[in-house]
């Protein structure tokens, strides 16, 4: 399946989400409202959405000839 394909009006293309996630994880280990524990955990949220997000973009994209 190819999200590409695929009428998505909101754009959620999984790589694009991916690197937004990881930008968000590097930036929540610097957030100064937040207690150092909290900060790991924001963080470590952040990265597991990253790495499912850039599975779901390989899925995408390993086989476009199954998406017609």
């Amino acid at each position: 399946m190819k999200l590409r394909t695929q009428l998505d009006i909101f754009d959620h293309d999984p790589a694009r989400l991916a690197k937004a996630n990881r930008d968000a994880a590097a930036h929540a280990l610097t957030d100064v409202q937040f207690p150092p524990a909290i900060r790991q955990e924001r963080h470590d949220h952040y990265m597991a959405e990253a790495v499912r997000l850039e599975a779901l973009a390989a899925l995408c994209s390993s086989n476009p000839a199954k998406a017609a």
